[in-house]
């Protein structure tokens, strides 16, 4: 549907645009001029006005312009530059996008509208984008400016778009990352991979909405990133298996290793028992090893926690320390200085327990004789943010 939309939109061509503003003059006197002076050439011939232009047209530095002016050489008048970046402008880019876009590569500035630049515009526009999604696209990525239509630009665009479902997440990730940098035979031979080691197509596709660059790699690292998890111990088809390659793939394996020495200093496990402990909540480390750290050793002293039980609950990491194991281990102290009989529940499953089920059950039951409670307890922690991983 999308093509066919393609197909009969470029049958109409773009009207001309108006010639464009420059965005500022440099004065010879300015330290602007004279270094186009020094990058523009070597000989004792004045710089070609294509640097000039790239300058105060364009916004490019001088050292960059300078670099990019032999491109130009050929050129006796703007006119053909000119007639680019109005195309830009019509099309809805900012000063700042056409300052991204050219400085990526100036010779776009060559390019002929009608045959090279407008019908990647068209195609964008068939698959669904708006007049500033298209620009925002081509300014966070330009080098899809330069690909074929058929050849690249498409195929990619409607690969990320199925596999995110929507132009809104394409856009979101288009801003953090190189999304369009693989071509759609690495991204399918990488998904083809993770596929192979028993990972359901529906946890996969979830997995690569949060994290799009665990397939942004080349295949051999996506094997060495497989060997890492096969390594700790995940089998192939748990549940845990995609993600622990989620958590490796941001993890060094120097990382991997402070961490894990870090939780087996705090806790006394071996290194068998962290590798359990990783199988059974690989995401518990995305903390710092100094996090991973503090709260082993609070668990251990603060809540009562054993190795065994921290060994087999290492979800226990996963709370947050600021704003949930400490201010719940000082609320129930506030409450047995008041002689309150707390009951026989264990610190540690105090700590675990849901944030409503803690607030009725410790502060607001108190709250009259304890009224500390209410400000000694973080206001967002009984509005429930209390799961970080963070601190």
């Amino acid at each position: 549907m999308a093509l066919r939309r393609l197909a009969g939109r470029a049958l109409h061509r773009t009207p001309a645009p108006p010639p464009p503003q420059p965005l500022a003059q440099i004065s010879p006197n300015s330290r602007g001029y004279l270094l186009l002076l020094r990058f523009s050439a070597s000989s004792s011939a004045p710089p070609h006005f294509m640097v000039d232009y790239l300058v105060s047209t364009c916004g490019l530095s001088p050292a960059t312009a300078a670099k990019a002016a032999p491109r130009f050489a050929h050129l006796s008048s703007p006119a053909r530059p000119d007639a680019v970046l109005a195309f830009f402008r019509s099309k809805g880019l900012t000063r700042a996008q056409v300052r991204a876009v050219v400085s990526f590569y100036p010779p776009l500035l060559l390019s002929d509208v009608d045959r090279t630049i407008a019908p990647k515009f068209r195609a964008v526009r068939a698959l669904g984008l708006t007049r500033a999604e298209a620009a925002r696209l081509f300014a966070l990525y330009p080098p899809a400016l330069t690909w074929g239509v058929h050849t690249n630009l498409l195929p990619r665009l409607l690969f990320w778009l199925d596999l995110l479902g929507s132009t809104r997440l394409l856009m979101k990730w288009l801003a953090r990352t190189w999304l369009l940098r693989y071509s759609v035979h690495v991204l399918l031979q990488n998904l083809a991979t993770i596929r192979g080691h028993g990972v359901p197509e529906a946890r996969l596709a979830a997995t690569v909405r949060i994290k799009p660059s665990l397939i942004m790699q080349t295949p051999a690292k996506l094997q060495a990133l497989v060997d890492r998890v096969e390594a700790c111990g995940v089998p192939r088809g748990s549940g845990m298996y995609v993600w622990a390659l989620f958590a490796l793939h941001s993890v060094s394996e120097r990382a991997f290793r402070a961490k894990r020495d870090a939780v087996m200093r705090g806790t006394g496990c071996t290194e068998e028992e962290f590798l359990a402990m990783f199988r059974r909540a690989p995401c518990f480390v995305f903390m710092s090893a100094e996090m991973l750290r503090r709260k082993a050793e609070f668990l251990k002293d603060a809540v009562g926690c054993g190795a065994d039980y921290i060994v087999r609950n290492p979800v226990m990491f996963t709370l947050s320390l600021g704003k949930r194991m400490l201010p719940r281990c000082r609320a129930v102290e506030i409450l047995k200085a008041r002689g309150v009989d707390v009951g026989k529940e264990r610190l540690v499953n105090i700590v675990r327990l849901s944030e409503a089920r803690f607030v009725e059950r410790y502060i607001m039951k108190y709250r009259e004789l304890a009224p500390e409670l209410l400000e000694q307890y973080p206001t967002d922690c009984r509005k429930g943010s209390s799961n970080s991983q963070g601190d």
